[in-house]
């Protein structure tokens, strides 16, 4: 039979990336699109489509945060901005949706001494109107992430749902969990606009960290209510759907949400295009805006670029949904649990790759 498990997969030792791959199709009794169910359960919240836009400063504000909630999504407010500036967003955030709205409100903060005067602000000024809070550095899997949960932990008495990352590896997942954090960021260096590989040598393919947290998981029950999240280098719907399929709860993405029109940042006109900025946070261009510049001893491991004009956010949220949807008929999979259970990799060749895209279009 052609296919084998994740599980069967990782044991090769071939870590997969997500053009290595493909899902075989099986006898399905889904009659319709609209008969899976795409709700998934992050961090004790439900989602109705499991994709979080990244809390980068040309991709999540407020409006953003409104637009992921409102149709379904998660939108997680960006910290590159001073404590005042990110509880106005929050502020704003709330007052979309009027009084008595359900909204997830869930802003990411750093570590260190300036990071815990941040939190404890946005602690004091809206308390259990917080859903969550998001530790956002780039190695989660640090004793400065251990610190910052556990200094987060003591002043919310543990009450506040903690989503941490990020981290490559199993073991580094089993690390956050074991602290109890309620979800993890997963990946290293696959974004689209990061460097930190070819800066520095350092990285795993997102599938692959992802597949890897998820066996982590499944090996461990105390551990099964902790989520995953796909972090890094999601373009297409299909990418989503492997993510799902090899054990994570949710993805989360920048730049398919950086040139909507709900992305922080005015349009600007290019060459006669309409174009929208995005920039890494970790790129020379945020370094110079924040900080006055690249620290001695540094590099920059982001760039900055420009994202054409797409329209509004939820046309991308119902194309991936989409995607999802019509995987799940081909797998006879009625929720992302029975995705993860019945889906069969299968190893692409570069030609298989080439034949999975539209080729009859190119000139």
């Amino acid at each position: 039979m052609i296919g084998e498990s994740i599980e069967e997969l990782m044991k090769k030792g071939d870590p997969p990336s997500f053009d290595d791959v493909m899902i075989v199709p099986t006898y399905s009794e889904l009659k319709s699109r609209t008969e899976p169910d795409t709700r998934s359960v992050l961090a004790g919240m439900q989602l109705e489509v499991p994709v979080i836009s990244s809390p980068m400063d040309t991709v999540t504000g407020s409006r953003m945060a409104y637009s992921m909630g409102a149709n379904g999504g998660l939108g997680i407010l960006h910290r590159f901005v001073t404590k005042e500036d990110q509880a106005s967003m929050i502020t704003e955030l709330i007052s979309f949706f009027g009084e008595g709205g359900q909204t997830k409100i869930i802003p990411a903060i750093g570590v260190g001494s300036s990071e815990r005067l941040r939190f404890r602000y946005l602690n004091k000024t809206f308390g259990n109107k917080l859903s969550a809070v998001a530790i956002d550095v780039a190695n989660g899997d640090s004793k400065y992430m251990i610190d910052m949960i556990k200094w987060v932990q003591d002043e919310t008495s543990g009450s506040l749902p903690i989503i941490a990352g990020n981290v490559a590896t199993g073991q580094g997942f089993m690390r956050l969990a074991e602290l109890g954090v309620s979800a993890v960021r997963v990946g290293i260096g696959g974004g689209s606009i990061c460097k930190t590989r070819i800066m520095t040598g350092i990285g795993v393919p997102t599938l692959a960290s992802v597949a890897d947290c998820y066996l982590i998981r499944e090996a461990n029950d105390a551990f099964r209510g902790v989520s995953i999240i796909a972090d890094g280098g999601v373009r297409y719907p299909a990418d989503l759907v492997k993510s799902i399929a090899a054990g994570a709860d949710a993805i989360m993405a920048g730049r398919i949400f950086a040139g909507t029109l709900e992305s922080p940042g005015e349009v600007i006109s290019i060459n006669g295009s309409k174009v929208k900025v995005y920039r890494g946070m970790a790129s020379k261009e945020v370094q110079e805006d924040k900080r006055g510049g690249l620290r001695p001893g540094t590099c920059a491991e982001g760039v900055s670029t420009h994202i054409p004009l797409k329209g509004k956010a939820h046309y991308i949220l119902n194309e991936f949904c989409g995607g999802l949807r019509s995987a799940m008929t081909y797998t006879n999979s009625y929720t992302l649990s029975d995705l993860r259970s019945n889906a069969k990799f299968i190893r692409l060749t570069t030609s298989a790759l080439d034949e999975s895209h539209a080729f009859g279009t190119r000139q």
